[in-house]
């Protein structure tokens, strides 16, 4: 989230702890919470230049993420806020490689040795013809 620059130090904790606060009313697991304090912006967010910037992690029942949206819409000193939803992701169980068929054991073929008498045979029918 970023919060307005008018607001002092105090005032941006106080109000990061309030938006804290909510998320465990609402039946939030709280995971890593930061206010990193006023930072300048890459660009100006209804004209300004910097804000506070805090980061929160969160668990929260889907259903609920609209009542956490409206209070941060609703209320003017947050510039921005992101709620990034998390999917997931089961694996799927590997499947093992099914081994290749036993290659057919293929009867070769017997080449039979000609003589050359033979081949002349041959060719002398041909010829004849």
């Amino acid at each position: 989230m970023i919060f307005s620059p008018l607001l002092a130090e105090g005032e941006a904790n106080d109000l990061f702890q309030r938006f804290v606060s909510f998320v465990q009313e609402q039946g939030g697991i709280l995971g890593d919470q930061r206010l990193l304090g006023k930072k300048p912006l890459l660009a100006p967010i209804r004209g300004a230049k910097e804000g506070y910037l805090a980061i929160v992690t969160f668990s929260l029942n889907e259903e609920k993420l609209p009542s956490l949206e409206k209070e941060c819409k609703e209320n003017a000193q947050v510039l921005r806020f992101f709620i990034l939803k998390q999917v997931k992701r089961t694996k799927k169980a590997r499947v093992s490689p099914v081994s290749a068929p036993a290659p057919i054991a293929m009867e070769e073929k017997k080449e039979e040795k000609i003589d050359l008498k033979d081949i002349d045979k041959k060719l002398e029918e041909i010829f004849k013809e």
